[in-house]
């Protein structure tokens, strides 16, 4: 199952992970290179860990749909539903919520 890549609030940031968060590609654009470090790092951090999250929601979702037991899939620690609803807060903040900026580079 294809995944899509998660991007930040912006859209500065687009990552795509592996089902267990490993970086697979990371595009970044260049207003991001200014930010410190860490923040970068952290940022980078959390799309991960979201894109990770999704993949094993979506893995979860389809073991179940195939017919796989309970016990067998959660043997498997896979993320839950409630792990990615905390990962999309954390990365995405509240609907109501504004982005830092609606203005982008194109």
């Amino acid at each position: 199952m294809p995944q899509q890549p998660v991007q930040s609030r912006s859209g500065t940031i687009s990552v795509l992970t592996t089902e267990r968060g490993l970086p697979i590609a990371l595009r970044l654009d260049a207003v991001e290179l200014k930010k410190p470090p860490e923040q970068l790092a952290r940022d980078i951090m959390a799309l991960c860990r979201l894109s990770a999250t999704r993949a094993q929601v979506a893995r979860r979702r389809d073991l179940a749909e195939k017919g796989f037991s309970a016990p067998v899939i959660h043997g498997l620690q896979l993320a839950t539903d409630e792990e990615l609803a905390r990962a999309e807060e954390e990365v995405h903040g509240h609907e109501d919520e504004l982005p830092p900026s609606w203005r982008r580079s194109v």
